[in-house]
C-alpha cells in the first residue's frame, strides 16, 4: 500500500471522530465589554515587489528619467554589487546604462543611443538619452516596453509627455506610436512637429485602436541628426479618481474595497534606506515629475519618486482613510548596517519631519502648506499619525525618539505618535509590533495579547503575515491570520491598529515570498488573506462580547477559534469562527442573554476543501467569500462549519432593533 493512501485511510476515521466531538460556543450577549476601535484595520504600503513603480503608480514607462544607474551618495560599485560605506551589499538593478530602452532601426536605418550628461534638463535629472541618426531608413528612434510590457486597451486614451532638445536650430518632426513589442502592429500614432531647440516639454494624446498586453512606446524620426530626450512619461488617461500623475484603477480599487481606517506609508525598510542618502526624502517627491529626484530602491529596482508624498496623502483622502506617515529617525535601516547621523545633526532630520507635517496639514499660507496649495491641494490632508522610524531599536533610537516626539508634540499636539519600541525614559502613546511566521505561530498567537500590560502604550501590529510554509499565500495562511486577528479583536482595548505586509507584488519581481494582492500589467488577484481582512474589517463590531469555546483548549491544541461582538447600529450579534480542521464541524452556539432573535441570520463563509488552495492571476476566484442565510430556531442552535473555513454569522436581536 502506498504511504499516502495509508495516511489518507488513517485520517478519514480520525476526522469523522474529531468532527463528532461535541463543542459549544457560548456568547454572553448580556455582558458587553470594551469598544472595538474603528482604527483596528488599516493597510501598509511599501515600495517592494514593484508595488508602486510598475504597479499602483500608473506610469507605463520604465526608466523614464534615465537616472537608473545613479548610486546613492557614499556607495560604490564592487563588481556587480552596490556597496555602502558601512559594507552592506545589494545586487545590480539594471543590465545596461539605458535599461528599459532600445534603439529602433527600420528600413536600413543606422544610428545609436547613449546616456548623456551634457546640458542636463535640471540638476535633479542630470542624464538624458541621446539619439543619433546617421542613416534614417524608414525610421530610427527609441522604444520602451515598460514594466514587462505595456497594457494597451482598445478605445482607451493615453497621454504622453516628454522633454526634448537639439543643438542649435535643428528641428525634427517626431513620430510617436503605441505598437506591438516587435513593432509590426501599430495601435495609435501621432506626429509632433518642430521638436528641437532648448529643452521643452511636449504633450501628445493617443487613442489605442486595438488591445495588447505586451506593447511598447516608440519615438522616432525619419531623417539624420541628433536629439536628446528626458523624462518620457506615458499614462493611461483613466486613473483612480481621475487624478493626474495618478494610480492604476484596478489596484487602487482593491484597496478601496478594504475600506481601510488608515494607510501607513512609505515604509518599511525604505524609510531608512541602504544609507542616509538612500532614505525616503519626501522633498524629492513633490511637484512636477521633471523636478523629482528618483533613487535606487533597496528591494532591487529604481524608483522615480513619481508616487510621492503628495500622492500618498491624496490616496489616503481618496480612500477616506487617515494617513500614517513613517519618518526617518536619523539613521538608515537597522538591518542593513545602519548609518547614523551625528548627534548634532539629528535636529536636521527632526526639521525634515516637521516640514513634512506642515506640508500635509499646515495652513495654506505657511511655507510648506503653500507648496501643497501650489500643487493643487489648499486644504489639509488627513494626516493623523506619525511613526518615528521603522523596526528601529537601541539606545540611539531612544535618544532620537525623544527629540522627534518633543518637537512634534510641541507644534502638532493633535497628532498621535507611534514608537518602534517601548521606552523607559519617554512617554509612548502607541508601539508598533511586527509579526511574521508559519501557520502554527499564528494559531498559537491567538492569545498573544491576553496578558498585555493595560497600563502601558497601546499596540499597533504594523506588519503581520503568515509568510512561511504556505506556498505563495494559501488558505492555511489566511485561516492562521484570521485566528490571530480574532485575538486582536478580543484584545482591542489595547491593540488598536493592525496592517498586513507586504501589500502588493508584481508577479514578475517578487522580493518577499508571501503578499496580499498580486498583479501583472493587466490583471489583479486578491489572495485569500485579502478576503480574510475584508471579511473581518467589514464585520467589525462596536462592542466586544465575552466568547468561549467549551470544552476549552489551548490555541496549540484547538481547531476552533471564535470571537463575538455587538453591532449597535444594526442590533446584530456578530460571531466569527475559524475552523482549521480538514472536515466540516458541527457546533452548538448558545447566545446567553440575547433576548428575541430574528428567524433568519446571514452567514459569510470563506472556505475550500483543500487548505493548500491558492488564488492566482489565471484563477483568481478559487477562494472567495460566499454569503447565504440560515434559520435561527432560538438562542441555542446547531451550526455546521465548513472545513478549512472562516465563518461570520450576523444574527439580529429583534427586540433591540432601532
Amino acid at each position: 500500500m502506498k504511504p499516502t493512501l495509508f495516511i489518507a485511510l488513517l485520517l478519514a476515521p480520525l476526522a469523522a471522530l474529531h468532527a463528532a466531538e461535541p463543542v459549544r460556543i457560548v456568547v454572553d450577549v448580556d455582558q458587553p465589554g470594551h469598544a472595538v476601535p474603528a482604527t483596528l484595520y488599516g493597510i501598509f504600503f511599501e515600495e517592494i515587489n514593484h508595488a508602486g513603480e510598475g504597479g499602483l503608480y500608473a506610469e507605463m514607462v520604465l526608466n523614464r528619467d534615465f537616472e537608473m544607474t545613479t548610486l546613492p551618495k557614499g556607495a560604490k560599485w564592487a563588481g556587480n554589487l552596490l556597496r555602502t560605506a558601512d559594507d552592506w551589499q545589494e545586487r545590480k538593478w539594471f543590465g545596461n546604462e539605458l535599461w528599459g530602452w532600445q534603439f529602433v532601426a527600420d528600413g536600413g536605418a543606422r544610428g545609436s543611443i547613449r546616456l548623456d550628461d551634457r546640458e542636463p534638463l535640471n540638476d535633479r535629472n542630470p542624464h538624458s538619452l541621446r539619439l543619433t541618426v546617421r542613416e534614417p531608413g524608414a525610421r530610427a528612434g527609441v522604444a520602451n516596453g515598460g514594466f514587462w510590457g505595456m497594457n494597451f486597451v482598445a478605445g482607451r486614451w493615453y497621454d504622453l509627455t516628454f522633454h526634448a532638445r537639439t543643438d542649435g536650430a535643428e528641428r525634427f518632426d517626431l513620430n510617436v506610436a503605441l505598437e506591438s513589442a516587435n513593432g509590426r502592429d501599430r495601435y495609435a500614432s501621432a506626429v509632433v512637429c518642430g521638436v528641437g531647440g532648448a529643452w521643452k516639454e511636449y504633450h501628445v494624446s493617443l487613442q489605442a485602436q486595438a488591445g495588447d498586453r505586451c506593447g511598447r512606446l516608440t519615438l522616432s524620426v525619419n531623417r539624420a541628426g541628433t536629439v536628446w530626450f528626458d523624462v518620457v512619461s506615458l499614462f493611461p488617461r483613466d486613473t483612480f479618481q481621475n487624478r493626474t500623475n495618478g494610480l492604476r484603477p484596478d489596484l487602487a480599487q482593491a484597496l478601496a474595497d478594504l475600506k481601510p481606517a488608515f494607510v501607513r506609508f512609505p515604509g518599511g525598510a525604505i524609510a531608512g534606506g541602504l544609507n542616509l542618502d538612500n532614505r525616503i526624502q519626501w522633498k524629492n517627491s513633490i511637484g512636477p515629475i521633471a523636478q523629482r529626484k528618483g533613487t535606487m530602491n533597496l528591494w532591487g529596482y529604481w524608483t522615480s519618486s513619481g508616487l510621492g508624498f503628495h500622492e500618498y496623502l491624496q490616496l489616503c483622502e481618496d480612500l477616506g482613510a487617515a494617513a500614517l506617515w513613517v519618518c526617518n529617525p536619523g539613521f538608515s535601516d537597522n538591518y542593513r548596517h545602519a548609518e547614523y547621523a551625528p548627534a548634532d545633526q539629528v535636529k536636521e532630520f527632526v526639521q525634515e519631519a516637521l516640514d513634512a507635517i506642515e506640508y500635509a496639514i499646515g495652513p495654506a499660507d505657511s511655507k510648506w502648506g503653500a507648496q501643497r496649495a501650489a500643487n493643487g491641494h489648499p486644504a489639509p490632508f488627513p494626516l493623523r499619525y506619525v511613526e518615528i522610524g521603522n523596526e528601529a531599536s537601541g539606545k540611539v533610537y531612544g535618544t532620537n525618539y525623544v527629540q522627534f516626539a518633543e518637537a512634534i508634540r510641541a507644534k502638532y499636539p493633535a497628532l498621535t505618535l507611534i514608537s518602534n519600541q517601548r521606552l523607559k525614559d519617554a512617554p509612548v502613546e502607541i508601539v508598533d509590533d511586527h509579526k511574521y511566521g508559519n501557520p502554527s505561530s499564528f494559531f498559537n498567537a491567538y492569545g498573544q495579547y491576553d496578558y498585555a500590560d493595560r497600563n502601558g502604550p497601546k499596540i499597533y501590529v504594523g506588519e503581520y503575515a503568515c509568510s512561511r510554509d504556505v506556498g505563495e499565500g494559501n488558505l492555511t495562511a489566511a485561516l492562521a491570520e484570521a485566528a490571530f486577528l480574532l485575538g486582536l479583536e478580543r484584545n482591542s482595548d489595547v491593540v488598536v491598529m493592525s496592517s498586513y505586509a507586504p501589500l502588493f507584488f508584481h508577479v514578475n519581481d517578487i522580493a518577499w515570498p508571501v503578499n496580499l494582492i498580486g498583479f501583472d500589467n493587466a490583471r489583479v488577484v486578491r489572495r485569500s488573506s485579502y478576503h480574510v481582512q475584508r471579511m473581518l474589517a467589514s464585520n467589525r463590531p462596536d462592542i466586544v462580547l465575552p466568547t468561549r469555546i467549551e470544552p476549552a483548549a489551548t490555541p496549540k491544541d484547538s481547531d476552533l477559534f471564535a470571537f463575538a461582538g455587538l453591532d449597535r447600529k444594526s442590533s446584530e450579534i456578530v460571531l466569527k469562527i475559524v475552523n482549521r480542521f480538514a472536515a466540516p464541524r458541527s457546533v452548538t452556539i448558545h447566545l446567553n442573554g440575547s433576548g428575541p432573535l430574528a428567524k433568519k441570520a446571514r452567514m459569510i463563509a470563506l472556505h475550500h476543501d483543500d487548505s493548500t488552495a491558492e488564488n492566482s492571476l489565471d484563477d483568481p476566484e478559487v477562494i472567495v467569500p460566499r454569503e447565504t442565510t440560515f434559520a435561527i430556531p432560538g438562542a441555542e442552535f446547531q451550526h455546521m462549519l465548513p472545513a478549512n473555513s472562516l465563518t461570520v454569522l450576523r444574527i439580529t436581536q429583534e427586540g433591540r432593533m432601532k
